[in-house]
Protein backbone atom coordinates (compact mmCIF):
# COMPACT_ATOMS: atom_id res chain seq x y z
CA UNK A 1 0.00 0.00 0.00
CA UNK A 2 1.42 3.37 -1.01
CA UNK A 3 2.21 5.75 1.80
CA UNK A 4 0.23 8.99 1.84
CA UNK A 5 2.06 12.27 1.36
CA UNK A 6 2.57 14.31 4.47
CA UNK A 7 1.34 17.86 4.08
CA UNK A 8 3.93 20.48 4.95
CA UNK A 9 2.62 23.95 5.70
CA UNK A 10 4.41 26.78 3.88
CA UNK A 11 2.48 29.56 5.60
CA UNK A 12 4.55 32.44 6.95
CA UNK A 13 4.26 32.48 10.77
CA UNK A 14 2.61 35.58 12.14
CA UNK A 15 4.98 37.99 13.88
CA UNK A 16 3.95 40.75 16.25
CA UNK A 17 5.32 44.22 16.91
CA UNK A 18 5.16 45.42 20.52
CA UNK A 19 5.70 49.14 21.09
CA UNK A 20 5.28 52.20 23.28
CA UNK A 21 5.05 55.81 22.12
CA UNK A 22 5.64 59.26 23.53
CA UNK A 23 5.77 62.93 22.55
CA UNK A 24 8.86 64.97 23.39
CA UNK A 25 9.22 68.76 23.46
CA UNK A 26 12.14 70.24 21.54
CA UNK A 27 13.85 71.51 24.69
CA UNK A 28 13.87 68.01 26.24
CA UNK A 29 15.42 66.19 23.28
CA UNK A 30 19.11 66.79 24.20
CA UNK A 31 18.56 65.39 27.71
CA UNK A 32 16.83 62.29 26.34
CA UNK A 33 19.64 61.72 23.88
CA UNK A 34 22.21 61.94 26.67
CA UNK A 35 20.15 59.44 28.66
CA UNK A 36 20.03 57.05 25.71
CA UNK A 37 23.78 57.28 25.19
CA UNK A 38 24.30 56.29 28.84
CA UNK A 39 21.76 53.45 28.77
CA UNK A 40 22.82 51.97 25.43
CA UNK A 41 26.57 52.35 25.87
CA UNK A 42 26.90 54.07 22.51
CA UNK A 43 30.17 55.98 22.56
CA UNK A 44 29.75 57.25 19.00
CA UNK A 45 26.99 59.22 17.34
CA UNK A 46 23.47 57.79 17.33
CA UNK A 47 22.34 55.82 14.32
CA UNK A 48 20.87 58.44 11.98
CA UNK A 49 17.84 57.68 9.87
CA UNK A 50 15.84 59.23 7.08
CA UNK A 51 12.74 57.35 5.97
CA UNK A 52 10.34 58.20 3.17
CA UNK A 53 7.15 56.21 3.73
CA UNK A 54 4.47 55.85 1.06
CA UNK A 55 1.03 54.46 1.90
CA UNK A 56 -0.70 52.54 -0.90
CA UNK A 57 -4.29 51.34 -1.27
CA UNK A 58 -5.95 48.92 -3.73
CA UNK A 59 -6.49 50.38 -7.20
CA UNK A 60 -9.96 48.82 -7.33
CA UNK A 61 -12.32 49.59 -4.47
CA UNK A 62 -14.05 46.60 -2.97
CA UNK A 63 -17.84 47.07 -3.13
CA UNK A 64 -19.46 48.21 0.12
CA UNK A 65 -20.03 45.28 2.43
CA UNK A 66 -18.23 42.88 4.79
CA UNK A 67 -15.53 42.03 2.22
CA UNK A 68 -14.09 45.52 2.62
CA UNK A 69 -12.74 44.46 5.99
CA UNK A 70 -10.27 42.23 4.14
CA UNK A 71 -8.73 45.17 2.25
CA UNK A 72 -5.30 46.15 3.51
CA UNK A 73 -3.11 49.21 3.15
CA UNK A 74 0.50 48.52 2.24
CA UNK A 75 3.41 50.84 2.95
CA UNK A 76 6.61 51.27 1.01
CA UNK A 77 9.33 52.31 3.44
CA UNK A 78 12.35 53.81 1.68
CA UNK A 79 15.43 54.15 3.86
CA UNK A 80 17.57 56.98 2.45
CA UNK A 81 21.11 58.14 3.07
CA UNK A 82 20.77 61.21 5.37
CA UNK A 83 23.83 62.79 3.72
CA UNK A 84 22.56 62.23 0.17
CA UNK A 85 18.79 61.59 0.03
CA UNK A 86 18.82 61.71 -3.76
CA UNK A 87 21.12 58.70 -4.12
CA UNK A 88 18.62 56.04 -5.24
CA UNK A 89 21.33 53.38 -5.46
CA UNK A 90 21.85 53.50 -1.69
CA UNK A 91 18.13 53.47 -0.82
CA UNK A 92 16.72 50.36 0.88
CA UNK A 93 13.10 49.55 -0.01
CA UNK A 94 10.80 47.53 2.25
CA UNK A 95 7.13 46.68 1.73
CA UNK A 96 5.36 46.80 5.10
CA UNK A 97 2.04 45.41 6.23
CA UNK A 98 0.89 46.68 9.63
CA UNK A 99 -2.05 44.64 10.83
CA UNK A 100 -4.89 45.75 13.13
CA UNK A 101 -3.72 46.40 16.69
CA UNK A 102 -5.01 44.34 19.58
CA UNK A 103 -8.05 46.04 21.13
CA UNK A 104 -7.69 44.17 24.43
CA UNK A 105 -6.65 46.11 27.52
CA UNK A 106 -4.15 45.15 30.16
CA UNK A 107 -1.13 44.85 27.90
CA UNK A 108 1.99 46.79 28.77
CA UNK A 109 2.44 47.81 25.12
CA UNK A 110 0.65 48.24 21.79
CA UNK A 111 0.58 44.93 19.89
CA UNK A 112 -0.11 44.33 16.21
CA UNK A 113 0.85 41.75 13.55
CA UNK A 114 3.44 42.92 11.02
CA UNK A 115 5.05 41.64 7.83
CA UNK A 116 8.18 43.21 6.34
CA UNK A 117 9.43 42.23 2.88
CA UNK A 118 12.59 43.87 1.55
CA UNK A 119 12.78 44.62 -2.16
CA UNK A 120 16.37 43.84 -3.13
CA UNK A 121 16.24 44.87 -6.79
CA UNK A 122 14.02 46.46 -9.40
CA UNK A 123 11.49 49.27 -9.12
CA UNK A 124 9.70 49.01 -5.77
CA UNK A 125 6.81 51.42 -6.58
CA UNK A 126 6.23 49.57 -9.85
CA UNK A 127 6.17 46.29 -7.91
CA UNK A 128 3.36 47.63 -5.72
CA UNK A 129 1.53 48.78 -8.85
CA UNK A 130 1.73 45.24 -10.23
CA UNK A 131 0.26 44.00 -6.96
CA UNK A 132 -2.76 46.20 -7.69
CA UNK A 133 -1.94 49.13 -5.40
CA UNK A 134 -1.78 52.88 -5.97
CA UNK A 135 -0.39 55.91 -4.15
CA UNK A 136 -2.47 57.22 -1.25
CA UNK A 137 -0.28 59.42 0.95
CA UNK A 138 3.30 59.88 2.14
CA UNK A 139 5.50 61.41 4.82
CA UNK A 140 9.16 61.63 5.79
CA UNK A 141 10.65 60.72 9.16
CA UNK A 142 14.00 62.19 10.20
CA UNK A 143 15.88 61.40 13.38
CA UNK A 144 18.02 58.77 15.04
CA UNK A 145 17.77 55.52 16.95
CA UNK A 146 19.52 53.49 19.63
CA UNK A 147 19.39 49.77 20.32
CA UNK A 148 18.78 48.94 23.98
CA UNK A 149 19.81 45.50 25.31
CA UNK A 150 20.16 44.32 21.73
CA UNK A 151 16.40 43.89 21.42
CA UNK A 152 14.57 47.22 21.84
CA UNK A 153 14.86 49.93 19.21
CA UNK A 154 14.38 53.45 20.55
CA UNK A 155 13.50 55.79 17.67
CA UNK A 156 13.52 59.56 18.20
CA UNK A 157 12.26 61.37 15.12
CA UNK A 158 10.33 64.24 13.61
CA UNK A 159 7.65 63.86 10.94
CA UNK A 160 7.55 65.93 7.75
CA UNK A 161 5.00 66.39 5.00
CA UNK A 162 6.06 66.80 1.38
CA UNK A 163 5.09 70.03 -0.36
CA UNK A 164 5.84 68.33 -3.69
CA UNK A 165 4.75 64.73 -4.17
CA UNK A 166 7.69 62.34 -4.09
CA UNK A 167 10.30 65.06 -3.50
CA UNK A 168 11.97 64.55 -0.11
CA UNK A 169 13.81 67.86 -0.54
CA UNK A 170 10.43 69.63 -0.23
CA UNK A 171 9.85 68.22 3.27
CA UNK A 172 8.22 70.58 5.76
CA UNK A 173 7.71 69.83 9.48
CA UNK A 174 4.22 68.71 10.44
CA UNK A 175 4.62 70.36 13.83
CA UNK A 176 6.09 73.90 13.56
CA UNK A 177 7.00 73.70 17.27
CA UNK A 178 9.50 70.98 16.43
CA UNK A 179 8.27 68.29 18.82
CA UNK A 180 9.76 64.79 18.60
CA UNK A 181 8.08 61.40 18.49
CA UNK A 182 9.62 58.64 20.59
CA UNK A 183 8.89 55.00 19.79
CA UNK A 184 10.30 52.03 21.67
CA UNK A 185 9.68 48.84 19.73
CA UNK A 186 10.76 45.24 20.10
CA UNK A 187 11.77 43.13 17.14
CA UNK A 188 8.80 41.34 15.57
CA UNK A 189 8.23 38.28 17.72
CA UNK A 190 6.11 35.14 17.86
CA UNK A 191 2.81 35.16 19.72
CA UNK A 192 4.17 33.10 22.60
CA UNK A 193 6.77 35.78 23.41
CA UNK A 194 4.34 38.72 23.30
CA UNK A 195 3.33 38.69 27.01
CA UNK A 196 6.96 38.74 28.22
CA UNK A 197 8.00 41.43 25.72
CA UNK A 198 5.07 43.61 26.80
CA UNK A 199 6.16 43.21 30.43
CA UNK A 200 9.71 44.26 29.53
CA UNK A 201 8.47 47.32 27.64
CA UNK A 202 6.28 48.27 30.58
CA UNK A 203 9.37 48.10 32.82
CA UNK A 204 11.27 50.40 30.43
CA UNK A 205 8.89 53.29 31.10
CA UNK A 206 10.68 54.12 34.33
CA UNK A 207 14.02 54.54 32.53
CA UNK A 208 12.68 57.43 30.47
CA UNK A 209 10.14 58.85 32.91
CA UNK A 210 12.19 61.98 33.68
CA UNK A 211 12.25 62.96 30.00
CA UNK A 212 9.24 61.50 28.16
CA UNK A 213 6.08 59.65 29.13
CA UNK A 214 5.80 56.41 27.16
CA UNK A 215 2.24 55.18 26.77
CA UNK A 216 0.17 52.44 25.18
CA UNK A 217 -1.53 54.22 22.29
CA UNK A 218 -5.26 53.67 21.95
CA UNK A 219 -5.70 51.00 19.29
CA UNK A 220 -8.09 53.27 17.36
CA UNK A 221 -5.16 55.57 16.49
CA UNK A 222 -3.09 52.67 15.12
CA UNK A 223 -5.76 51.24 12.86
CA UNK A 224 -4.67 50.63 9.28
CA UNK A 225 -8.13 51.13 7.81
CA UNK A 226 -8.68 52.27 4.23
CA UNK A 227 -11.03 55.23 3.87
CA UNK A 228 -12.98 54.92 0.64
CA UNK A 229 -14.62 57.84 -1.10
CA UNK A 230 -18.09 56.28 -0.75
Amino acid sequence: MAAGKKHVSTAIPTRYECSLHGLLATAQEPQLRTRLEALCGDTTAAHRELHHEIACVPCVETPAGPLRREDHMLRLRIELDPDDPGDADRAANTVCFLGPPEPRSGRGASVRPVVYAQVFSGNAPQFLSLLGYRFHSEFVRKGYWFLYRGAFKVIVSQVYRLAEEGNVHSAEPVDPAGSWLVQVAADATGQEQVPRVCEQLDELKALFGDHVELVVVDHAFLENKITYSH
